[in-house]
């Protein structure tokens, strides 16, 4: 039943506003410090509705980071498949989504959890695979790739003075990087 004065919203608008309201609580506060509380006040519903339609604020947390992630997949499938398109990209949508590269490093803050770091862990293997069929990179380009874009967040979301993670910023940091020993 709806209260007095609120309108009853299709499940598909009340689903897309709580994912809204999470992915900015859990962007700001990460899995252990945010709230089912604090995001059902954001949408103006009750914590119960949003447990009923989600289940845990693990599952909620892991729903907001597979959005990050589609975000960013979808993003690379719709640039040029060349590194260079991609990570300028990547680099557009953190500028347009802040929310995307705090999400990105809470879902690594949170891999203390068994169950966050396996679901991130398939979700970053599998971007790595998008972008070696988008691109045709080998295997130290795209571990270049992947440190470059996660210098990149970092910059981004500190906004560092000068943007220090411009392309030869990040360049030169990962010429300073051994390769492991099993890869020549």
């Amino acid at each position: 039943m709806t209260e007095p004065g609120r309108t009853r919203k299709p499940a598909a608008v009340r689903r897309a506003e709580i994912m809204e309201a999470a992915d900015a609580e859990f962007a700001l506060k990460g899995l252990s410090g945010a709230g089912i509380e604090a995001i059902a006040a954001r949408v103006g519903i009750s914590h119960p509705r949003i447990v009923q339609m989600f289940g845990s604020k693990r599952d909620l947390f892991l729903q907001v980071v597979h959005a990050a992630y589609d975000r960013i997949e979808a993003t690379f499938e719709s640039a040029e498949p060349s590194l260079s398109a991609l990570g300028d990209a990547y680099r557009q949508l953190l500028q347009s989504r802040p929310t995307v590269g705090l999400v990105l490093l809470q879902a690594y803050a949170a891999a203390g959890d068994v169950v966050v770091q396996k679901s991130v862990r398939r979700r970053q293997l599998d971007l790595q695979q998008t972008i070696i069929r988008l691109t045709d990179a080998d295997s130290k380009q795209v571990r270049s790739f992947f440190a470059t874009g996660l210098v990149l967040t970092v910059s981004t979301v500190l906004d560092l003075p000068g943007r220090r993670a411009d392309a030869e910023w990040c360049a030169w940091i990962i010429g300073h990087t051994d390769p492991p020993a099993d890869e020549p």
